[in-house]
């Protein structure tokens, strides 16, 4: 006869399943934990582009001031050459009297101290910001402007500024100044494929539902249709190996990302106008 304890159907069934359920759970755990270790690593390595495509735009618009500065040293290193020659040229007629050198002095003091001043200018640009902050537009404007004469000047590009309202934006001064400089740079570039004679560049301050707008329109013919709605994807151009197509995808990201506003495109009679609302 034999003897023993019966297992119960039920508990057999019941013990099965929940080792099942177990399995399971644990199976999905370390799905999650994958998962996670996954995401984590796309976002790592989204945040390390993003900082590499900063960086790229950096020296890119870096090498757009140095261009820059070289237009705007150009005047004053050859006023300096021309008063030194003057100089020499009044010592050998002995015309070089003390009110003579003196009035050299301070002529090419001033040349220097403009020229430094350029410097300032361009480090300052360049300064990261540490955090937000309230300021003019009229004065961004005008930085960005004084920062970019020389080149456009050499272009023979008229830059006119209509301040309708002198709103206070608050933001990040310096990247701000780094997305009206990228638009810029587009616009003069735009006008190297145009047989416009007249160019011109229009910069309007306002003030539009309580928000900053400041817009940049420019004569040069326009954005063609077909790659509108592509002028802020992330390395587009139109300019071939001379361009990165970063700079207005990054101008996008400071504005939309960086300052919650708009920064949008469009084609007028004439040209482009890009928009900036903040």
């Amino acid at each position: 006869m034999k003897s023993g304890i019966q297992e119960n159907p039920e508990e057999a069934v019941r013990g099965g399943t929940e080792k099942e359920l177990r399995h399971a759970h644990e199976e999905l755990e370390q799905r999650v934990m994958e998962r996670t270790a996954e995401l984590v690593k796309a976002l790592k390595d989204l945040h390390q582009k993003e900082h590499m495509l900063l960086q790229q735009s950096r020296l890119a618009a870096m090498g757009e001031m140095i261009s820059n500065i070289a237009h705007q040293w150009r005047q004053p290193l050859n006023s300096l050459g021309l008063n030194i020659q003057r100089l020499s040229l009044y010592h050998d007629e002995g015309k070089l009297s003390k009110e003579v050198l003196d009035q050299s002095v301070d002529v090419s003091m001033k040349l220097i101290q403009h020229m430094s001043q350029t410097i300032d200018d361009f480090r300052n640009f360049f300064k990261p910001d540490k955090e937000k902050l309230s300021f003019k537009a009229s004065v961004v404007v005008a930085n960005v402007i004084a920062l970019i004469t020389g080149s456009f000047n050499h272009n023979q590009i008229t830059i006119d500024l209509e301040c309708v309202d002198d709103p206070i934006i608050y933001g990040y001064q310096n990247e701000y100044s780094q997305v009206l400089l990228n638009i810029l740079m587009n616009a003069r570039d735009a006008f190297e494929t145009c047989s416009h004679h007249n160019r011109r560049v229009l910069i309007t301050t306002c003030l539009r539902k309580a928000k900053s707008v400041i817009t940049i329109c420019d004569n040069a013919g326009g954005i063609p249709a077909d790659i509108l709605e592509k002028v802020f994807d992330p390395y587009f151009t139109t300019k071939g190996p001379h361009g990165t197509g970063i700079g207005l995808f990054l101008a996008k990201n400071i504005i939309e990302r960086g300052m919650h506003g708009r920064l949008t495109a469009r084609n007028t009679g004439e040209g482009a106008e890009f928009a900036i609302e903040v």
